[in-house]
């Protein structure tokens, strides 16, 4: 069975404890554990780290020794770009989501720092840093995350009012900014969806051909309720996978509730019936959603096992302590 793993690689080594002995002692330790496939983030809002022109001077470079070392190992690495806080580097505040807001109405602070991927000048930013890791690099291929807009839990009543949203808005509803009524319409909001679709699919199509340009991988972590949010924020995982977008997608089912879990991965079988991409259910060692105890992990890794799907992604790679990584080495060997 094929496990991958989300990794932050300024947590699994902090300065003073990223030299490359680190490195391959630790990917060393994963390897041993049966993960075979490593998504680092290699940037946020607050830097990156790995050489790149269009970024500039990196606070490290933790990726050169993370791929030489993991070549070593026989491991796959998908560095992980795209918006939100995943990449860094959005200098014009005009680029950014400008959610509708009502009198006296306070945002979350994210909101007034996610690239919007209606300017073109976003999503150029991101395939460039993309196109960059793929030529300095010798990665496996990239994995996208966070490749859609803000949360539906802002989206649905805040849509966004930035300049380009709003001239695309003009010519199918006659007007920049919905109201309330407009809003409540289900053919406007059917209308609102398919313009963010057509915004994100287009930055995820360049990302697809700079690596199939050079034969290599690209995947998704994916927004587990697929209705609810995926759709919702222009992120069809659904759509890409049936349209040739995606090599393997992994949602991010991670929840400490098994019902849930289960519930999520017999849905996720759904929609990617008749499909032929490689699906690897997101299992949250921890997450934001709960901590899963090293047994309640192994026995959602089960779960997906018997249902005959070939992997699982485990969140995150910081997560996984000695006992963690002594159960998982004892599923991989009885999994083949």
């Amino acid at each position: 069975m094929i496990l991958g793993v989300w990794a932050h690689p300024t947590r699994e080594f902090p300065e003073g404890q990223d030299s490359v002995t680190d490195v391959r002692a630790w990917l060393g330790k994963l390897r041993d554990a049966g993960i075979s496939i490593y998504l680092p983030f290699v940037s946020s809002s607050s830097g990156h780290v790995f050489d790149s022109p269009v970024l500039g001077e990196p606070q490290r470079d933790l990726l050169g020794p993370i791929v030489e070392q993991a070549a070593e190992l026989d491991m796959e690495v998908h560095p992980i770009v795209g918006l939100g806080g995943v990449t860094p580097g959005f200098s014009d505040s005009q680029g950014f989501y400008v959610p509708m807001q009502r009198e006296d109405e306070e945002m979350p602070s994210w909101s007034a720092h996610w690239g919007d991927p209606a300017w073109d000048e976003n999503v150029e930013h991101i395939v460039d840093i993309g196109t960059g890791i793929l030529e300095d690099y010798d990665c496996d291929g990239l994995h996208m995350d966070a490749v859609r807009y803000p949360n539906s839990a802002a989206l649905n009543d805040h849509p966004c009012v930035c300049e380009r949203c709003c001239e695309a808005r003009q010519q199918w509803l006659g007007k920049p900014v919905p109201d309330a009524e407009d809003l409540a319409n289900p053919a406007v909001s059917y209308l609102e969806v398919e313009m963010r679709n057509r915004f994100v699919s287009a930055l995820a199509w360049d990302l697809t051909s700079e690596c199939r340009t050079r034969g290599l991988y690209i995947s998704l972590a994916a927004r587990a309720r697929y209705l609810k949010d995926a759709v919702v924020e222009g992120q069809d995982w659904s759509a890409w996978c049936r349209q040739g977008i995606l090599d393997f997608v992994c949602p991010m089912s991670y929840n400490p509730c098994f019902d849930r879990f289960q519930r999520f991965v017999d849905e996720h079988l759904r929609l990617l019936d008749g499909t032929e991409v490689d699906y690897y259910p997101g299992v949250g060692r921890k997450s934001s959603l709960g901590t899963l105890s090293p047994a309640d992990m192994i026995q959602q890794l089960q779960f997906v096992r018997d249902q005959g799907i070939e992997g699982a992604c485990i969140f995150h790679a910081a997560a996984l302590e000695d006992e963690d990584l002594r159960l998982l080495g004892e599923f991989s060997r009885e999994s083949g």
